[in-house]
């Protein structure tokens, strides 16, 4: 009895060993089993270090960024002015200041540009011809209360301007005159009456003005002039007269004064002229010429 007792229990202690051993053995290759799914492959290993050196590649491009951003700033800092050296900061003012100091030189090099252009364009010399009439008489002579008129003459001439708003003017001048003159008589029965009648002469005139443009045109060539001169004047013929003068009854040269007003429209000249004599041209008498001319001419 107690041998079979002794058996059946070793019997059962093998089954139950058997049976753990069993289960153990189940549980391992359930383990491994799971253990080779859950455990990467090398293809697998391959890619995530693939995948952990993109990120590592990303980490040093983005610290490199990082460093080099500070550089970028200060260049576009420096683009707007702004330096952190000098801890300066340029503002609005500042920039509004530059942008109006840069338009006023530009402004003025515009003006100057323009100034220079003008300078270079101006019309500086002139030269024209001209034709006129005039009214010649001579000072004091009076017949009965009443003074002696001019008659119609004519002139033609020619002249050279140079300058610029202040200009000076040269020329010559041929004249043609015709005046009324009286000389008294001796006062006898059988002596020379009184005599009242014309002489007609040629003069040669050359005078010179200096003038100023009281208004004128970006070229100088229209404006309105005024001019001060004198002339010098020598008498080339005398007609046949009532008085039996001659050319050499006149003073070979005398000077006269000179008024001018005159305008310019492009080439067209229009001038009034006053001479006045200053000394007498007869040896005697009252014989200073007064002379009021007008004359139409053209410049080029």
């Amino acid at each position: 009895m107690k041998t079979l007792t002794k058996s059946i229990l070793l019997a059962a202690g093998m089954c139950s060993t058997s049976l753990v051993f069993g289960q153990q053995n189940s549980y391992n290759d359930r383990y491994n089993q799971y253990d080779r799914y859950d455990r990467p492959s090398r293809r697998d290993e391959r890619r995530d270090d693939r995948r952990l050196d993109d990120r590592l590649d990303e980490r040093r491009e983005y610290n490199r960024r990082e460093q080099e951003e500070p550089r970028y700033n200060n260049r576009y800092e420096d683009r707007r002015g702004d330096s952190r050296r000098n801890d300066q900061m340029y503002d609005e003012r500042d920039l509004s200041k530059a942008y109006d100091e840069g338009f006023d030189d530009g402004m003025r090099n515009q003006v100057v540009s323009e100034r220079q252009e003008r300078r270079e364009n101006y019309k500086h010399f002139t030269f024209g011809v001209y034709g006129g009439a005039n009214s010649t008489r001579f000072e004091g002579e009076t017949v009965n209360g009443q003074g002696l008129t001019g008659r119609l003459g004519y002139q033609l001439g020619f002249l050279v301007r140079g300058g610029g708003r202040v200009y000076g003017q040269v020329g010559a001048e041929y004249l043609a005159s015709s005046s009324q003159f009286f000389k008294a008589g001796d006062g006898q029965v059988t002596g020379v009456s009184d005599i009242t009648g014309n002489i007609d002469q040629r003069y040669l005139h050359i005078p010179a003005y200096i003038g100023v443009k009281l208004a004128q045109s970006d070229r100088g060539v229209s404006g309105i002039r005024l001019a001060l001169g004198a002339e010098y004047a020598t008498p080339l013929s005398t007609d046949k007269n009532d008085f039996n003068l001659g050319n050499a009854d006149f003073q070979a040269a005398t000077i006269n004064g000179l008024a001018n007003l005159g305008f310019d429209a492009g080439p067209i000249m229009l001038d009034f002229v006053y001479h006045y004599g200053f000394a007498d041209v007869l040896t005697s008498g009252n014989s200073k010429r007064r002379i009021l001319g007008v004359n139409l001419g053209f410049k080029f």
